[in-house]
């Protein structure tokens, strides 16, 4: 961590002019891209320290993992959590959470439009004392199902969150590259807090495809820090998942 920007905000937050908000975003590949990484997860995010957490890709008690992913994981950090379900597998589910330090005060699932994609998408949404904060996972296979879920989205938040007193921020695997049209669709809306960088895959040089983005029509945020979190910032990241995780600090 930056430890100027640090003592910079806490001397803005002792003064009463500011709140600060950490959080991470993380594709974590129902914890098993390269074998059962749920205690690497768990430690990483320990040592982070993030206010709220976004998830794609969790398992809920299904065949091929039998636990409630997410439950494990935000208990062991003492966290709440929300859990949506994009589709039935196997038995039980699969689709994104959030964890939050903060008590949930509401929660929301958006249904995505599968169009002509790989799969049913959604996105997990909750509401705290100081943030709304939603995690997605957008298609991969089919550039106009990516472009109607994008649309999607911003249409939701436009209905539900526009002109909110508190910041509101979209996490999450968008499956599409900072040039691509599905993201032009959200940055009418948003505004990019994430740097862009390889994020997918984790182990070697690729695409930036995992994004944080804050509401335009919300309450404006201040970046403080992000960063993609390599094996160069946290040593052996890279095989917790095939894709890296990316923490964000800003204040408001």
């Amino acid at each position: 961590m930056k430890k100027a920007a640090i003592i910079i905000l806490s001397a803005v937050v002792l003064a009463g002019c500011a709140r600060k908000i950490s959080l991470v975003t993380w594709n974590v590949g129902v914890f098993d891209k390269y074998g059962d990484s749920r205690e690497l997860v768990t430690s990483v995010l320990r040592h982070m320290d993030p206010d709220l957490v976004s998830f794609n890709e969790l398992d809920s008690c299904n065949r091929r993992h039998d636990i409630f992913q997410l439950r494990d994981v935000a208990g062991k950090l003492g966290y709440q959590y929300h859990f949506t379900s994009a589709f039935p597998y196997a038995g039980g589910g699969y689709g994104n959470g959030v964890a939050s330090r903060k008590p949930i005060i509401a929660s929301y699932r958006i249904d995505l439009p599968k169009g002509n994609g790989y799969e049913p998408r959604c996105v997990a949404v909750v509401e705290t004392s100081n943030c709304v904060f939603a995690s997605a996972h957008l298609d991969h296979s089919d550039t106009d199902a990516s472009w109607s879920q994008a649309m999607i989205i911003n249409a939701w938040f436009d209905a539900h969150y526009s002109g909110c007193n508190k910041p509101v921020i979209l996490c999450g695997d968008m499956n599409s590259t900072p040039d691509s049209k599905t993201i032009q669709i959200l940055e009418s809306r948003w505004t990019m807090l994430s740097p862009i960088g390889t994020t997918h895959p984790s182990t070697g040089k690729g695409k930036c495809i995992d994004y944080v983005f804050a509401l335009k029509r919300a309450r404006q945020v201040e970046l403080e820090e992000a960063a993609i979190l390599s094996d160069e910032i946290v040593r052996g990241i890279s095989i917790a998942s095939d894709h890296l995780p990316i923490y964000v600090r800003f204040r408001y």
